[in-house]
């Protein structure tokens, strides 16, 4: 028994010709067979076949790459021999995929078995690995190889192939050409530069040479620590049996210094868009209190569970989507939950992976955003971040480095936005652009509800 590789001097077409070389009986199964692979066997198949051997092959036609002329080459010499049977997949039932060869010869079984189909690359020159081996007709091996082809005959799952089920697979065969090619086309035009880690590595070599993303992520990371004082603000108002006029202030404050880029505000979550959406959240004290109660300790959990606890909550509160709840828990848990927007999906399909492009909280579910976290964080470490803060700053440069011109801006950051409104009668007027956060609370009024 040993190791097959298409190396110079033992391909997977020699070996066939060993496995074959003598043999009485021959028993093939293979996915799929084309024309040049055809070709070669046929050769091999003829030679045995003028020596008394009988022959049966059983071919795959999943997704149709079988070729229809290779199917003919061989079926002209089975026409010729009456001792070589050739049977189609009917593609009813699972995918039909082995790559199996076997000669029996007197007291004697050949096999190779594997991952090379009847093709020109697979029997010389792809990476592929089989095993080739020699055992007596009465060892395990022999039986089992034995029963398996016998259960190919008797599973109803071919048709033995002459010419009227060639002429209906051939029908069908130049229909899936016709749509493959047309794919093939698509997926050249609009994937084939973006799936290659070149792009992405390229990209990054602009990023780190970028001076001013440079000093954009360290104020970022003195933002995130800000906005972390700020949540934990939010989230201790949730400790209130009531919450009054006052407090409602400080809410409205707090938050819009998370959400807002309008003076007098410091829009500590740097999102361009969270602003627009985010501002009915305003009106909705209570339960946006709670949302950030849970989120604090939802960050301590797995991101699955946490981000659908923080999903089911969101639901039923305006202006709170994918951004906010997600933001929330990426300040609480850098290193765990990663900042998923609009931007970052647009990111990520520039270098080649595919993204929600409008989520929302009724349509991410926990499952997905967790397969997001996963291959942000794998982006992480690529690029040499500390956490999904990093990450989130290299993508939102990507999104505006590779969105169209005419919507970029200098310097590959957003313009700055429109401030939410402010709400109505609860925020005081500040002058001063970056003032202290409203820390202390008064005693909660009696009779004064949430809302």
């Amino acid at each position: 028994m040993r190791l097959i590789q298409n190396k110079a001097s033992d391909d997977h077409r020699t070996a066939v010709a060993h496995v074959l070389e003598g043999a009485e009986q021959i028993s093939i199964a293979v996915a799929f067979l084309k024309e040049g692979g055809a070709r070669i066997i046929g050769l091999l198949l003829e030679a045995r076949l003028k020596q008394g051997a009988k022959i049966e092959a059983f071919l795959g036609t999943d997704f149709y790459i079988t070729e229809p002329k290779a199917l003919a080459h061989l079926l002209a010499i089975k026409k010729r021999f009456g001792a070589f049977e050739m049977f189609l997949a009917n593609g009813k039932t699972a995918t039909f995929h082995p790559k199996s060869y076997v000669g029996r010869s007197e007291g004697q079984v050949r096999c190779l078995i594997g991952s090379a189909n009847l093709t020109t690359g697979a029997l010389t020159t792809n990476d592929e690995i089989s095993i080739l081996a020699t055992v007596n007709s009465d060892e395990q091996l022999s039986s089992d190889l034995k029963v398996t082809f016998a259960d190919f005959r008797e599973s109803g799952s071919f048709q033995e192939l002459d010419d009227l089920v060639l002429g209906q697979y051939a029908s069908r065969h130049k229909d899936a050409e016709r749509l493959r090619r047309k794919l093939e086309k698509e997926l050249e035009d609009n994937f084939a530069a973006q799936f290659d880690l070149r792009r992405l590595n390229g990209f990054l070599r602009q990023y780190r040479a970028d001076k001013t993303e440079r000093s954009a992520l360290a104020k970022r990371r003195t933002d995130r620590d800000k906005a972390l004082k700020v949540q934990q603000l939010i989230a201790d108002l949730g400790n209130a049996p009531r919450i009054s006029k006052e407090m409602r202030s400080v809410f409205a404050e707090n938050l819009s210094n998370l959400i807002s880029s309008r003076e007098p505000y410091q829009h500590l979550w740097h999102s361009g868009d969270i602003h627009r959406r985010g501002s009915a959240a305003l009106d909705h004290p209570k339960k946006t209190i709670t949302l950030f109660a849970a989120g604090r300790k939802a960050a301590k959990l797995a991101p699955e569970r946490g981000y659908e606890q923080m999903r089911q909550l969101a639901l039923g509160i305006p202006g709170v989507g994918v951004n906010m709840i997600t933001a929330i828990l990426c300040t609480f848990a850098p290193k765990r939950y990663a900042v998923f927007n609009g931007n970052t999906s647009g990111a990520l399909a520039a270098i080649g992976i595919g993204a929600p492009r409008s989520p929302t909280v009724a349509t991410l579910s926990a499952e997905r955003y967790t397969q997001l976290c996963a291959t942000i964080d794998a982006l992480r470490r690529r690029i040499g971040g500390a956490d999904f803060t990093d990450a989130d700053a290299f993508l939102n440069w990507l999104y505006f480095k590779t969105k169209p011109s005419k919507r970029a801006h200098e310097g590959g950051a957003p313009k700055t936005s429109p401030c939410v409104s402010r709400p109505r009668q609860v925020v005081r007027q500040h002058r001063a652009s970056n003032r202290p956060f409203r820390q202390s609370l008064p005693s909660p009024k009696a009779g004064s509800p949430f809302e």
